[in-house]
């Protein structure tokens, strides 16, 4: 425990969490006779699985979704604008309201877990009562949605417990622990049984998340070639094109399942023409994302407050769309190749996603990368929460101008989600005795109107210390 930056600590607290988390999900509903639900799991594809009727049954999903709602929201209410660029007092503001709308959800959707499990207690009668005792005894019904509920807020406790004694961020560590044995279950299985010949696609499948790993960390391909403040995340859309174009193609057959129709070949799924298609709209995703995460006039705004030359009253803008065209040429060609790689392992059998391996990688390497980090630097507090990813480069330049080590925390996995994890900031770390100095750059290079300087977060800053 005595290591530099404490990172023993930090390394049992990653991995004790999530492994407490997943014991836990076994804990059974109040009420509920695990035994009928076994018997009538019994008749179907799967093992009946105890955390599918456990307390963190619902999981951190509502908080997720509510992050996501917010923001979305903060882009239409005025007053909410600013609080997306600021530091962590104006980001909390935010975040109250993504507990509160947490809250609601998970309330709903626990009445509606209650209420099928009250519907299964008398379709399934012959197996036995599902719910012991009378199943509308109203404190049956109560303490049921009462557990759910506070078992994803318990959940969420857990994932703040890793943000401030842990290695990355706690939402997504919880997240990422939920899939991993799932993920190594589906490969083992594919490895084991699979007819196809399996070394093409797994081998295209890890160069693919070995090269999108490494690029979203902010380091180039090949190693020693040029970097600089005023580049772009890299795949600047992040992979949301890939996934929601596969979500749309699949869209037609599931609404011909509820209302039967001849579909067209373009819509017909694994045809030539239905991936022609998909590969368009993965191109469209790709370029509308680019430019909505990406937009030029505020790069330029974000190059000039962080010091670039602007000869002649051009130059800066010249150089902002030729490093946007290069981004965009780069998230097109990703894209396109995780599309095509997501269709080669499909076509073997592969049950597990490119995307969702992109993803696991991403989560491992950011920690580890935060755990070598706080050895060479020792105790770090968060500085400042990222949520433009452009504007990251900018503040690691000015911070390494300053002599201040600075880390950029969940880089990898906040540029393959982008816009769409909110819940999952990029937190600017710095050694705990520069913080003051390093929030005063970081606000300057923020975007916030800067019209006096706010007292910082020391609570945050104590509680995550080492």
């Amino acid at each position: 425990m005595g290591s530099k930056g404490g990172v023993y600590r930090r390394i049992a607290v990653t991995l004790l969490a999530p492994v407490a988390a997943m014991l836990m999900a076994r804990i059974p509903l109040p009420g509920v006779n695990t035994l009928v639900l076994e018997k009538i799991a019994g008749g179907g594809e799967k093992p009946y699985d105890p955390a599918e009727f456990g307390i963190f049954c619902v999981g951190i999903r509502p908080f997720i979704s509510a992050a996501i709602l917010v923001e979305l929201l903060a882009l239409l209410i005025r007053r909410w604008r600013a609080l997306r660029l600021g530091g962590y007092e104006e980001r909390d503001q935010l975040w109250t309201w993504v507990v509160v709308i947490a809250l609601m959800f998970v309330t709903v959707q626990s009445f509606f877990i209650v209420r099928w499990l009250r519907h299964a207690s008398e379709l399934f009668v012959v197996y036995g009562n599902v719910i012991a005792g009378d199943p509308n005894d109203p404190f049956w019904i109560a303490a049921q949605m009462v557990s759910l509920v506070a078992g994803t807020f318990l959940l969420y406790w857990l994932a703040r417990v890793i943000d401030r004694y842990g290695a990355g961020n706690g939402i997504v560590v919880m997240m990422i622990a939920f899939m991993v044995p799932s993920v190594a279950h589906e490969l083992r299985h594919f490895v084991r049984w699979s007819p196809e010949p399996i070394l093409l696609p797994l081998a295209l499948a890890a160069v693919a998340v070995a090269a999108v790993t490494r690029l979203a960390s902010g380091r180039p391909l090949k190693p020693g070639a040029p970097t600089g403040a005023e580049r772009l995340p890299t795949p600047a859309s992040g992979l949301a094109p890939v996934v929601d174009a596969a979500m749309l193609m699949a869209l037609p057959a599931q609404i011909a399942v509820l209302v039967p129709f001849v579909m067209p070949e373009a819509l017909t799924q694994g045809t030539t023409m239905n991936r022609a298609v998909e590969v368009a709209v993965v191109g469209a995703l790709c370029l509308l994302m680019t430019w909505l995460f990406n937009r030029p006039r505020l790069l330029a705004q974000t190059w000039k407050r962080g010091g670039a030359p602007d000869p002649e009253g051009g130059g800066v803008d010249h150089r902002v769309r030729a490093a946007f065209a290069r981004s965009l040429a780069m998230a097109l060609a990703i894209c396109w190749l995780m599309t095509g790689i997501e269709w080669t392992c499909a076509d073997a059998g592969l049950a597990v996603t490119v995307g969702g391996l992109t993803m696991i990688s991403c989560v491992v390497m950011d920690v580890v990368d935060e755990l070598q980090f706080r050895r060479r630097h020792g105790p770090l507090v968060p500085a400042w929460p990222v949520h433009r990813l452009f504007v990251l480069p900018v503040m690691l330049k000015a911070l390494e101008e300053a002599g201040i080590p600075a880390f950029a925390r969940a880089r990898r996995f906040r540029t393959i989600q982008n816009f769409f994890a909110p819940y999952a900031p990029v937190d600017v770390l710095v050694p705990a005795d520069q913080l003051a100095p390093a929030e005063m750059i970081l606000r300057a290079r923020s975007g916030m109107d800067d019209q006096g300087t706010r007292q910082p977060m020391r609570d945050v800053a104590t509680t995550t210390s080492s």
